[in-house]
């Protein structure tokens, strides 16, 4: 079932974008739920006005539409790969930077050291959770902190991955390789 945000969830939502930097971001988007079974998390989407006026309240209800950008919980807002990659477009705000060497090694999974680190948000405080970028600030997976800001460039692993975008990647057939054997 889709439908508009809560005010307890759209609080959240909220808090969620400003801790990232990107509260303004909040308002130009239109957002909507996706809930399957009300016990569940609640997956946020950001959606076109058309496609929120057509899936609110219709039956039968869509199995798709939007963006997954996060989940609301009962106290937290929990960003996705997406909600990231739209985020980092924003805000720099919890954010490190890494090379192109290192982005490699988060796309297959593994943790950031930090010696690979070209650049991090001075408001980076321990145990916090981190967009890691590339070169370039696009979002290419999220991590958690080891350390605070002045910690986060010794040689040593500083980032802890949690998602990266490489998970898809990870996750098709090899080129060349068919369903048939």
């Amino acid at each position: 079932m889709f439908r508009g945000l809560k005010k307890n969830e759209l609080t959240l939502v909220r808090r969620g974008f400003d801790y990232w930097g990107a509260f303004p971001l909040v308002g130009e988007l239109h957002l909507v739920v996706r809930q399957a079974v009300p016990a569940d998390p609640t997956e946020v989407c950001v959606v076109t006005p058309e496609v929120r006026y057509f899936v609110i309240g219709r039956e039968p209800v869509p199995d798709a539409a939007g963006l997954p950008i996060g989940q609301v919980g009962k106290k937290a807002f929990n960003l996705t790969l997406e909600g990231a990659y739209l985020i980092a477009k924003a805000s720099d705000k919890k954010k490190v930077k890494v090379t192109g060497q290192a982005e490699a090694l988060v796309l297959y999974g593994r943790d950031v050291f930090g010696t690979s680190i070209t650049w991090a948000d001075e408001s980076i405080a321990q145990n916090e959770r981190v967009i890691i970028a590339n070169k370039y600030g696009e979002a290419i997976g999220l991590g958690r902190a080891r350390y605070g800001h002045d910690g986060l460039f010794a040689d040593r692993v500083t980032v802890t991955t949690e998602a990266d975008v490489g998970l898809y990647i990870r996750g098709q057939e090899p080129p060349g390789r068919s369903c048939r054997t």
